[in-house]
């Protein structure tokens, strides 16, 4: 029935199990479509109002994104909207629609600390240091070399001043001595919500991979429990939507690391399956990438 879209047949099995037939096909089909741009603007350094005007004196047609004000779907690119000089200064961030929910949900103060454990290229970082206003402290972690310059140079672009970037391993952390009183664990991943912007995945994931990651993502909740404050939010997410990078790891954290699961603010998204406080964003439903997220406190 799906072997014209030329999948590995593990993730067809893990989509017909967690879906059922009839969705699956959906999903499917929704992967064959371009994936539409999004820019979220930047008011650290400019206002919405006039940073979309000057976008569409170019020729940009934009429509809102439901679930973030700064949010905008580009609905017809004269040319690449990463080619702007709006987009060298730091007016905005070219970033899905699904993965601007997460900093909106963790909502960090301007008085607290904040950590980032899979923070490069930067794109929920900077969203995170606007939502803060440039105030309190964002700690944006990451191991990789070059991603890590990706987020220095987003930061620097963004016009970003409250965040201290450390090249470091998650299970480092217990070292730097910081208890943090919110947390945004994009979590590292096997990327499969992203098959419509990067198709050759759909034949490349597999079991093993499945595996790696899931185990990845068990031991950065390990630390993260053990890094935030009791009453702490814990905001987990993933480009996946596969139960065993998602509710399978929100479940753990659950049941063996002391956290309570709460419901979302966003009120578009998906239920999770089994647990319907979690959220999913479908290419078939929302039209954008696979998005997982779930909000959680440190009991």
């Amino acid at each position: 029935m799906f072997d014209s879209y030329n999948y590995n047949p593990f993730l067809i099995a893990q989509y017909i199990r967690a879906f059922g037939n009839e969705e699956t096909a959906k999903l499917l089909a929704a992967n064959e479509k371009t994936l539409p741009r999004a820019i979220r603007i930047n008011t650290l350094l400019t206002d919405v109002g006039s940073c979309v005007k000057r976008l569409e004196e170019k020729g940009f047609v934009f429509s809102k994104v439901k679930w973030c004000s700064e949010g905008y779907i580009v609905k017809k690119e004269p040319f690449s909207i990463g080619a702007t000089p709006e987009h060298l200064l730091g007016y905005y961030f070219v970033q899905d629609p699904s993965s601007m929910v997460p900093a909106i949900e963790l909502s960090p103060a301007e008085n607290e600390t904040v950590l980032d454990m899979a923070a490069a290229p930067g794109g929920k970082t900077t969203h995170l240091a606007q939502i803060m206003g440039n105030h309190g402290t964002i700690v944006a972690v990451d191991i990789n070399k070059e991603k890590m310059r990706a987020l220095r140079s987003n930061i620097q672009r963004c016009g970003v001043e409250n965040v201290l970037t450390l090249r470091m391993k998650a299970n480092e952390l217990t070292s730097l001595g910081i208890r943090f009183d919110k947390i945004l664990l994009d979590a590292p991943c096997t990327g499969e919500g992203t098959i419509r912007k990067n198709p050759e995945r759909r034949k490349t994931i597999d079991e093993k991979e499945v595996d790696e990651y899931s185990a990845k993502q068990q031991e950065m909740l390990k630390i993260a429990g053990l890094v935030i404050k009791p009453g702490g939010i814990l905001v987990y997410s993933t480009c996946s939507l596969l139960p065993q990078e998602d509710e399978q790891q929100v479940k753990y954290a659950v049941e063996k690391l002391g956290f309570e699961l709460l419901g979302l603010k966003n009120k578009f998204c998906a239920p999770g399956i089994n647990l319907k406080q979690c959220g999913r964003f479908y290419p078939h439903i929302h039209d954008t990438q696979g998005f997982f997220i779930a909000k959680l406190k440190k009991t």
